[in-house]
């Protein structure tokens, strides 16, 4: 049978275009279908008054020099003109918990030393745990790139053990347990449910480097882009795939929206499993293997506003702040929409022409999709005076929150914009909104955990939803899912030959 590509992508978030441009490298003709009019997926950008706010990569880690992610970004030229700013080594994050701050700063040394100082009294908890962080983080990147020649990953007891009911074994102070897991905001951490082994990579991921990206974030999907179309493949925008035609446990052929049918050798999606599913009519695929895609559990959905901000009125922070109004950080474990909102994240975008004020900055928290849930079945564009309401009054509260920490942000506004769970679910398809895809569960690490095989031969998973959210775990996802074809081995060794 003659095919018209390759390999189809559904999709164009991170995961999908790295493995379109991987492939494309090694001479496969490439297509990348994606729903909306921007690609990128998290990485897109909009321009609001002549202000580019990005989507959902508000910082990465790791790039630092010899570094994963730095070397991965090295071999797909994503240093090529795009400028990273690297964030306060004295504190990349800060930490407002209950009204105390704490700072997080970049190098595990320098970590130890500030953790220490904020808790002298508790040196051997603090040790124990960076000494078990540490070699959770080697035993894992291991694990996640060297998995056996099924790539099933071996469940080791870091995938079992509880992030919370660890930190509490270290130590009985309640506020340094408390601050060993204020990042869990980053990775949607539930207290009962969060394994060890993704706060330890997240945390790793951040501590050893932490940066932004210095104009907009859609850069990096724009390079991918081009290096795949460079190399003859395709980039098909406002091209939502509608369904995946199967026979004989094969995909086929897909089609469009547009009713465009496309036939490949493979195809890999790059969206949520479940919405796969939903791609794929009854009879197309092993029922058993359906449920479980439908029955995964998601992260909690988010609350976002970016703010254009007057000139020369609020200084810009090289770092992230975290607000917590209570002593508890497990933000998504407690919420509660009678009381919201009691946490935010806020991160300025880096000024381009290198004045010392902000220009824009952005707000997030958590929010549940119930509480728009109503307005889910009206078109974006016509959700009418009680959605912009609802935002307006939601936006209003935040604001004043985060006007507490800095009394002058809220005379600093000059304008503002709103993303709901909504937003989430019409631009990146996430179920409910989902700000990280899938939740891991400790408690049933194999359920939770998404394998790039599917049960049809030529159809493969790829990005947050398989290991790991954020832009490390994406990208691992990615060399995962291209190991299929091409051995995890062989691509690490043109990874690691290219940064040499």
């Amino acid at each position: 049978m003659s095919y018209q590509y390759d390999f189809i992508i559904i999709g164009s978030g991170l995961g999908g275009l790295l493995c379109g441009a991987l492939m494309a490298k090694h001479g496969m003709k490439i297509l990348i279908l994606e729903k909306n009019h921007q690609y990128g997926g998290s990485l897109q950008s909009y321009n609001r008054k002549g202000f580019y706010f990005g989507t959902g990569l508000h910082y990465l880690g790791d790039l630092d020099e010899g570094q994963p992610l730095h070397k991965i970004f090295k071999y797909f030229g994503l240093f090529d003109d795009i400028n990273y700013q690297r964030l306060d080594d004295t504190g990349f994050d800060v930490f407002n918990i209950g009204g105390n701050e704490y700072k997080f700063p970049i190098g595990w040394n320098s970590f130890r030393e500030k953790m220490v100082e904020y808790f002298p009294d508790e040196e051997p908890a603090i040790d124990g745990y960076i000494k078990e962080i540490q070699k959770v983080v080697e035993l894992q990147e291991l694990n996640l790139l060297n998995a056996n020649d099924n790539n099933e990953i071996n469940i080791n007891e870091y995938h079992t053990i509880n992030t919370w009911e660890f930190i509490r074994s270290l130590t009985s102070n309640k506020k340094l347990q408390q601050v060993l897991s204020a990042l869990n905001f980053v990775y949607g951490g539930v207290k009962s449910k969060s394994p060890l082994y993704v706060h330890a990579l997240i945390n790793n991921h951040y501590i050893s480097g932490a940066y932004r990206v210095i104009g907009r974030t859609s850069q990096i999907s724009e390079k991918l882009v081009s290096q795949i179309v460079d190399k003859g493949g395709e980039v098909i925008t406002n091209s939502a795939v509608v369904s995946i035609d199967t026979s004989d446990d094969l995909v086929k052929s897909v089609k469009t929206i547009k009713g465009d049918v496309f036939t490949a050798k493979n195809f890999i999606s790059n969206v949520h499993p479940s919405t796969t599913m939903s791609l794929i009519p009854d009879g197309g695929i092993k029922k058993s293997f359906r449920n479980r895609m439908n029955r995964t559990e998601n992260t909690l959905s988010a609350f976002a506003i970016n703010l254009v901000l007057k000139d020369n009125c609020f200084k810009y922070r090289n770092y992230n702040y975290n607000y917590y109004k209570g002593d508890d950080v497990w933000y998504a474990s407690n919420y509660n929409s009678d009381t919201w909102p009691e946490h935010y994240f806020m991160y300025c975008n880096v000024p381009q022409n290198g004045s010392e004020y902000a220009k824009c900055i952005g707000l997030l928290t958590h929010m549940e999709y119930a509480e728009v849930a109503k307005w889910k079945d009206i078109d974006s564009k016509k959700r009418g005076a009680g959605y912009k309401n609802f935002k307006e009054e939601k936006a209003q509260k935040l604001i004043e929150l985060a006007s507490k920490q800095f009394p002058e942000l809220k005379e600093s506004i000059d304008s503002y914009y709103v993303s709901t769970p909504l937003t989430y679910l019409d631009y990146l398809g996430s179920p409910k909104g989902s700000m990280y895809g899938t939740l891991r569960d400790h408690k049933n690490p194999l359920g939770s955990y998404i394998h790039p095989r599917t049960k049809l031969g030529n159809l493969f998973f790829t990005g947050q939803n398989l290991n790991l959210h954020g832009i490390l775990g994406v990208s691992l996802s990615a060399i995962i899912t291209c190991g299929e074809f091409f051995g995890k081995d062989n691509i690490l060794k043109e990874i690691n030959l290219d940064d040499n």
